[in-house]
């Protein structure tokens, strides 16, 4: 059974991690690059700020045997969220002489299944879900575990950073947040900072002109509408929705109950025509975050994190970060640019599986955009495939690109979904077990992980994820 409150137990052991967290000073921070990897890094870093601590943070888009020996070594303790919990050998051999505390819902090795980890050389502080039986995949996210630290140390107004992340990484995947994001939902709730409720999922639902929500509507891809301002204009016109009134555009969270019934209708309508699946994706719960203006991105979750996920790709996680501590000058006015060249980069990768298709084997898809697609949005743009390929979902894909960093190397984003999940499908687990085999590291979610490997072996790792070898 799905747990949607925190046990006592489970409670206890986080404040005492809390606790010892606070007991400390000089904190490096580090984290993952996307969005639920900067609310978490925004989430502790509000909190060192209420408690008077000294600290630094540092983006990494993974943690591995080359990120690590980037990491600064000056200060007394280091906090790892969400990371860390894969890499706990790897940390304990490059930091001997640290307080090492890690806050992460990334799936451990057994071994580290456990809130204090002592290894010949240092105490490693754990706070894990999946350490009290909770699933991290899909039940709470990195930033959500954060938030529950945090609150241990009275910053209880900080739900709505949490939830950026959990949408972020994709735990509305089933239409609404599940397990223990109910709880933190339902504090938002009564801090006044969130409100819910089932309605239209497509980006843009606050803070975009109605035709411009529906023209450029990826995920998922509307059948004879997404891709023209003019024909979403007509289409609007059609079902007797005025795209502008005498104030200006209209935005979705504009229109009257009436209206917006009409129109999910009829998107309703050409779903089931073209991808029934992608009929379920249309409706679900949205997220409203309370303290933000009205009609801006900032208010809807899935709009917030697409923010914080286009800077962390475009290698700006820092903007994120200072946004989700409440910058809305510089930093916002700079993030904003930042999202316009990142979903201009998404648009450019979907044409370009349109126009390139995907190979297919017995257990995936998958495709080698070589250099053509940016290896930071490569796994954005395989999840967004089965929506806007209208591809058999029995099936995971497989999104491959140059690694720019190091061109012997090839980035990996593997992308799946519920259905094939709940039949046993677990990508994290393929993706650590084929790079053993490769010399190459990864890892992640049973739904979604990534690796890097050598280029050469790709067939050999392609040959190993089909072959039942994992």
């Amino acid at each position: 059974m799905v747990k949607e409150q925190l046990d006592t137990d489970t409670r206890k052991e986080i404040k005492n991690f809390a606790e010892n967290l606070n007991h400390n000073d000089d904190f490096l921070l580090v984290s993952h690059h996307d969005a639920d990897g900067m609310a978490s890094c925004a989430i502790i870093a509000d909190l060192l700020n209420f408690l008077g601590k000294n600290y630094e943070f540092k983006i990494l888009r993974q943690l591995d045997s080359a990120t690590i020996k980037t990491i600064n070594t000056e200060h007394k303790c280091i906090i790892f969220t969400d990371m860390g919990s894969g890499q706990i050998k790897l940390i304990s051999e490059n930091f001997s002489d640290k307080n090492i505390f890690i806050i992460d819902h990334h799936l451990p090795p057994q071994e580290y299944l456990k809130t204090e980890i002592k290894t010949e050389n240092l105490k490693i502080y754990h706070v894990n879900p999946h350490i009290f039986g909770i699933d991290g995949a899909f039940e709470v996210s990195g930033s959500g575990m954060c938030y529950f630290v945090a609150r241990e140390l009275g910053r209880k107004n900080l739900a709505d950073i949490a939830i950026v992340g959990a949408v972020g990484d994709m735990q509305d995947s089933s239409g609404a947040l599940t397990g223990v994001n109910r709880e933190i939902l339902e504090d938002g709730v009564k801090e006044g900072v969130l409100k819910f409720k089932k309605d239209i999922r497509l980006f843009g639902r606050e803070s975009r002109p109605l035709p411009y929500m529906l023209a450029y509507a990826t995920d998922p891809f509307i059948p004879g509408v997404s891709g023209s301002e003019n024909t979403a204009s007509d289409f609007l016109l059609s079902l007797g929705i005025k795209p502008r009134n005498d104030d200006g555009w209209v935005n979705y969270v504009d229109l009257k109950f009436e209206e917006r019934q009409k129109l999910l209708s009829a998107l309703y309508v050409k779903f089931l025509n073209f991808n029934p699946y992608a009929a379920k994706l249309l409706i679900g719960e949205v997220y409203t975050l309370l303290k933000e203006k009205k009609r801006t991105l900032l208010r809807d979750a899935k709009e917030f994190a697409t923010l914080l996920n286009s800077c962390g790709r475009q290698k700006m996680p820092e903007t994120g970060i200072y946004v989700c501590l409440g910058d809305r000058d510089e930093m916002f006015k700079k993030a904003l640019t930042v999202l316009e060249g990142h979903r201009l980069m998404i648009r450019r990768g979907i044409e370009y599986l349109k126009l390139n298709g995907l190979k297919e084997r017995a257990k995936f898809y998958y495709f080698d955009a070589k250099s053509a697609i940016d290896e930071n949005v490569v796994g954005i743009i395989a999840g967004m495939s089965y929506s806007s390929l209208n591809l058999n979902r029995d099936k995971f894909i497989i999104g491959l690109a140059d690694d720019s960093e190091d061109i012997s190397m090839k980035k990996i984003s593997a992308r799946a979904n519920l259905d094939i999940v709940k039949k046993g499908v677990d990508l994290g687990n393929m993706m650590r077990e084929g790079c053993k085999a490769v010399g190459g590291e990864g890892g992640g979610h049973s739904i979604a992980a990534g690796a890097r490997i050598p280029k050469e072996s790709v067939g050999k790792f392609l040959e190993i994820l089909d072959g039942g070898e994992i």
